[in-house]
């Protein structure tokens, strides 16, 4: 897989785009080109993209991951779901815990993207709630949270996730540890 150093985004006339760059080249790559965003329960939704030219972009490994992106920052959710889809993962987004909790108990994700610092119920609550339904057996927990203290590590891993980025997250160390899926 070639390493990226960077994702670019921006709107232009309510149509959302990204640009990836890579490391052995100046020019920058537009991404696939991308429908429009749905909506969740009222709530911008990043579409579960089944676009098989999405394939050819996944990262090597296990295939295409459902993954729920939980963060109450809306441009912070939407890059993360936007670079995820550009990986070949298909995704989900909320801003709010108790949305987030409600769209796990109704689908099934493959991989949980959840930040830390959320109001009213924390990344790690929501993590531990998630933990408990059946659909969720199995799933991969990924903190990407703005707290990068080794405290805020050690709550991580006890709230049961797997992985504990520090934003912004390295785009290579992400695409890594969803394709590696659940560390044994």
């Amino acid at each position: 897989m070639d390493e990226l150093i960077g994702i670019i985004e921006g709107t232009e006339d309510d149509t959302a785009w990204a640009e990836l760059v890579h490391p052995d080249t100046t020019d920058v790559s537009p991404a696939p080109a991308k429908r429009p965003v749905e909506r969740y329960r009222g709530r911008p939704a990043a579409p579960a993209s089944t676009q098989a030219g999405h394939a050819a972009h996944a990262t090597a490994g296990p295939a295409i991951r459902r993954v729920l992106v939980v963060d109450d920052n809306a441009d912070a959710a939407q890059t993360v779901a936007m670079l995820l889809e550009v990986l070949g993962h298909e995704t989900a987004v909320e801003y709010d815990p108790l949305q987030a909790l409600a769209c796990a108990r109704e689908r099934s994700f493959d991989a949980f993207v959840l930040d830390i610092g959320l109001p009213g119920m924390d990344g790690h609550e929501l993590a531990r709630q998630i933990r408990t339904l059946p659909q969720a057996a199995g799933a991969l927990f990924i903190a990407l949270t703005g707290y990068g203290q080794q405290q805020d590590r050690d709550a991580s891993a006890a709230a049961g996730f797997h992985y504990h980025f520090v934003k912004p997250a390295d785009v290579d160390a992400l695409a890594r540890a969803l394709a590696g899926g659940v560390p044994e």
